[in-house]
This record gives C-alpha cells, sequence and structure tokens, in this order.
C-alpha cells in the first residue's frame, strides 16, 4: 500500500525537545496549592491533559498524546487517574511512582532512567522526584484528546 506525502507533511511530524519551551501552566494553580506541585510539560503529540489540543508546533494526535514532564527536585505528581492507560518512561533522573488503592493502600516502586511504569485505566497513580536534581518523564496517554484527570484531594481537581 503506497501512501503520497510531501516533505511539508514530514518535517511537520517531527519534534526536538530542544526547539520548545517547557510549559509550567497547566500546573500553575495546583503549585500554588503547595510549591511541590509545580512541574512542566513539553508537549511533542496533541494536548497531554492540558487542553491545548491544537497547539502550534505540536503533531495533532488521533490514539495517543507524548509529552515530556519536567519535575523538579522534591516535584510531585499527585495521585490522579485517566480514562485511559498513562505512561511515564523515566528519561533522566530517578523517581518515585505509585499505585493507589481506593482504601489508602498503597504500592510504590523507585523508577530509573529507562525504566517506566504503566497506570491502567482507572486507577489512581502518581510521581515524586525525590532527588536533588529534575528529573524528566515520558509521559504517554492513551487518548488523542484526554480529559482532565481526576484527583485523590479535591482541590487538585478544581485547579
Amino acid at each position: 500500500m503506497a501512501s503520497r506525502f510531501t516533505k511539508q507533511d514530514f518535517d511537520e511530524h517531527i519534534q526536538r525537545f530542544e526547539a520548545k519551551e517547557p510549559d509550567w501552566e497547566p500546573f500553575a494553580r495546583q503549585g500554588e496549592l503547595d510549591p511541590i506541585y509545580k512541574r512542566s510539560h513539553v508537549r511533542m503529540v496533541g494536548a497531554s491533559i492540558t487542553g491545548k489540543h491544537f497547539e502550534p508546533g505540536t503533531i495533532q494526535a488521533n490514539h495517543f498524546t507524548l509529552s515530556v514532564m519536567i519535575m523538579p527536585p522534591g516535584g510531585v505528581a499527585p495521585s490522579h487517574a485517566h480514562e485511559v492507560e498513562e505512561v511515564f518512561f523515566v528519561l533522566k533522573g530517578e523517581l518515585t511512582a505509585w499505585w493507589e488503592h481506593d482504601d489508602g493502600t498503597i504500592l510504590e516502586t523507585v523508577l530509573g532512567e529507562r525504566e517506566m511504569i504503566c497506570a491502567p485505566a482507572g486507577v489512581m497513580h502518581g510521581l515524586r522526584n525525590h532527588t536533588d536534581t529534575d528529573s524528566l518523564v515520558q509521559v504517554v496517554i492513551g487518548a488523542g484528546r484526554p480529559q482532565k484527570p481526576t484527583y485523590l484531594d479535591d482541590a487538585l481537581a478544581h485547579t
């Protein structure tokens, strides 16, 4: 099956991390509640959970999103769940990752570089950068336009 595409089509499907600016805005209100929640996204494919579905310079998503999250030392992505799977792949640094049961029971592990965790749809999960350096985490969500997550802490849900 042959397909036709142009050089422009090809070029529009290339993303370079160094050419993009980290977006600290999506989690700014969470960071105002507690500075540990401050983190950023560099969107590559789709909007991730930011709601910026048609951002110029980002490849439009059909079936998944891909971004890189920058987590400062001590930073936390609090327990949350999505309607689809979410994968965290550690590119740089080390993180503590967890799943959390409805009764508060937590299963956790430490992830190093080139290690990952996949959270199934509906499972509360989160990350913490327990180190003293920034961590870079590739985030893949199994929907082209994911809904905003649900949080255990209701104050985070409205940010």
